[in-house]
This record gives C-alpha cells, structure tokens and sequence, in this order.
C-alpha cells in the first residue's frame, strides 16, 4: 500500500492492525493523519449497507473537536479500490494498555478524568462509545495527555425503540468482553441514556483498575 493513493490520501507506513482493519500514515495536501482501512471480508459479512451506517456514524464528528477525543477527518468508500475507511487525526503516542506499568501515580486521576470528559463531550452529542479500555487510550509521553480513540462502535444513545446501529441483531455482542458489564455482556442493557451512562461508568472504572494496579 505504501504510496497508493486512496480518495486523495497518500498512504505512508504501517501502523498497527485489529481484528477489522489496518490502521496506516497518510497524507494529503501536506495534511498529516491516520487512515483506517477495513477488512473487506469483514465487510462482506455483514453487508456493505452496515459498514455504510457505521462509518456514517463517525463522519458526525467530523468538525467537533475535543482535546481528548481523537479527531475525524474523512471516510467513506473507495469506488476505485472498493474499500471503505475511516481518517483520523494522527497521534505519535502509545496506548495506555502498553504503558500501564509506568504511569506515575500522580497522573491517574487527571487522565482518567480526561477519558471522562471526552465520554461526556460524546454524550452530550447522544453519542455512546461502547468500548472504553486502555487499548483504546493513547497516552502522551509526559503523561499529561489522553486521548480516547476507536469510534468504530459507537451508537445513538437515549431511543428505547432504535436498534443497536452497530448490531446485525439484538443479541450479537459488540464491543471487548474484559471491559463489559454483565447487561452489556448478556444484552440486557437499557437504550437509554441512563443505560448507557452506567456502560461508560462502568468501562472507566474498568480503565482506572487497570492504571491503578499497573495491568490489564
């Protein structure tokens, strides 16, 4: 991939893979950032219309800024490559689940409290982020900056009626099974902002659990 062009983005070095996507540099018109490129048979699983939604979901925040919420740049899909991405700002920073084992002491409660508040900035979007963990922190060197990122499964909160965006169904779990509570888990939560408010207590307390006893 290393110099192709995907809807006008260069692409540069690799950066890192999950189950989903690979994750590389690029630029465009001298614009720095990280594009995410999903799996094609992933998508093919579930549909191009799924994968449409959830991107379309992410471009909501295109604009909306937070300093400690990764930010959105451009997605959607390549007619060229038939491929669909996501672009987001690029941050040269570990994530938290690396670096458990050297976060001072003193840093805890100011990072976690900056986890917080971009979960609180997406709220007030009615937007819920489903998959808080320190795998999906990065962490400044000095240690005075957080950042939540991976916005791949969030979803409306507040609607009793609306089914889960990122779901093929009600029952199929999204999300990481270590940091779900157990109505999360087993599908039992409530779509409504309550309900999802005590998902994301939960999650960060699952974080500051991890920061506090310096491991997963």
């Amino acid at each position: 991939w290393l110099g192709k062009v995907l809807n006008g983005w260069t692409i540069g070095d690799y950066i890192n893979s999950g189950k989903s996507a690979l994750v590389f540099k690029a630029t465009k018109e001298g614009e720095n950032a990280a594009i995410k490129i999903f799996d094609p048979e992933i998508v093919e699983r579930y549909g191009n219309a799924h994968e449409t939604e959830r991107i379309q979901r992410e471009l909501t925040l295109v604009g909306s800024q937070h300093d400690n919420l990764i930010g959105i740049l451009d997605g959607g899909h390549s007619e060229e490559h038939d491929l669909y991405f996501i672009v987001m700002e690029y941050l040269d920073a570990p994530n938290l689940a690396s670096i458990l084992g050297a976060i001072p002491s003193d840093r805890i409660r100011p990072l976690i409290a900056q986890v917080a508040s971009a979960a609180r900035f997406l709220e007030e979007k009615g937007i819920v982020h489903r998959d808080i963990k320190s795998d999906n922190i990065c962490v400044t060197s000095d240690f005075k900056r957080a950042v939540l990122l991976d916005l791949g499964v969030i979803r409306i909160s507040g609607s009793e009626r609306e089914a889960p965006l990122t779901d093929q169904e009600e029952q199929l779990f999204i999300g990481t099974l270590q940091y779900a509570s157990p109505e999360f888990l087993l599908r039992k939560e409530s779509q409504t902002l309550d309900g999802y408010r005590a998902l994301t207590f939960y999650q960060l307390g699952a974080v500051l659990y991890d920061m506090l006893e310096k491991r997963r």
